[in-house]
């Protein structure tokens, strides 16, 4: 970033929680221009379908970065948690939900995109992540 930022007519890529002061393009999504924005880019995960797994449980994102569906930003990096359903000692699988439920949840989303500068999962994809966690045992 500080080479885009301290050079002339320059342009990089970084991920939005890096960018800082230096504009960032609006994309291209159908007919119209995305600004970023955190809404945005959660809204790409939400129009995008889940890879069909085996497991219903096992959430599978593959971004659609040619969508045209209006407000989304597909230009995202999408982080994973990944966990063993069955765990051989009750309270290992108690500690692993109780973290994810927590890293899932508003607060914990909140707690990420002010430490981080990641985008909050949206109230729906949220639920949906939190059905998962519950098979956790």
């Amino acid at each position: 970033m500080s080479a885009v930022a301290n050079g002339n007519n320059t342009i990089g890529y970084a991920d939005a929680s890096r960018v800082g002061d230096p504009s960032v393009a609006a994309l291209q999504v159908g007919d119209e221009f995305v600004d970023y924005s955190t809404e945005a880019a959660a809204a790409v995960i939400d129009a995008t379908p889940l890879v069909e797994r085996d497991n219903p449980n096992d959430l599978v994102v593959d971004v659609d970065r040619t969508s045209t569906a209006p407000g989304v930003y597909p230009l995202v990096l999408v982080s994973y948690l990944i966990a063993c359903e069955d765990y051989p000692d009750a309270d290992q699988a108690e500690l692993v939900a109780a973290y994810l439920a927590y890293v899932t949840s508003p607060e914990g989303q909140a707690a990420a995109a002010e430490s981080a500068g990641s985008a909050p999962l949206s109230a729906d994809f949220s639920d949906r992540v939190l059905e998962a966690v519950a098979s956790i045992r």
